[in-house]
């Protein structure tokens, strides 16, 4: 008989990432608490990073095929989710030890409320996911000439 075991001990640095998020106001606040965790197979890798003009989201999705992605915006929560399938041939194999995660998977971030939907860009590469998220021109303020004796 072959005896599988699974250990978890990333959830508990994605609890400490959240409630840090939450203490600190993190501008990309992660959503994984809750439902969606508890809903997931196993929960992609995401480096977060802010240039002059922008944000990029990049998200490790190895043995992921880009038709199973879907990203989305409702309001300013940014969804990345898919599934991660398991390879189909198993017969004649006995595994000693499964390490990889296969299901669906979750991941949401809360965008800062001047980024516009539209303009989000999204890349597939290797595996990788890459989320262009361009930040808006700065407005600029309107001179009102003061007229005298009005």
């Amino acid at each position: 008989m072959t005896y599988l075991t699974t250990r978890r001990p990333i959830r508990n640095l994605f609890s400490l990432h959240n409630e840090m998020g939450r203490i600190f106001g993190d501008r990309f606040a992660s959503h994984e608490g809750g439902t969606d965790t508890e809903e997931t197979s196993w929960i992609p890798t995401v480096d977060i990073s802010e240039t002059e003009n922008g944000y990029e989201i990049r998200a490790e999705l190895p043995g992921v095929s880009e038709a199973d992605v879907n990203v989305s915006v409702t309001d300013n929560l940014l969804t990345v989710k898919g599934e991660k399938r398991q390879e189909a041939e198993t017969a004649g194999k006995n595994y000693h030890r499964v390490e990889r995660r296969y299901g669906s998977f979750q991941r949401r971030f809360t965008l800062p409320r001047e980024v516009e939907a539209d303009d989000i860009k999204a890349g597939f590469s290797d595996g990788v996911l890459t989320l262009s998220i361009p930040k808006p021109e700065a407005v600029k303020p309107t001179e009102i000439p003061i007229t005298t004796g009005s």
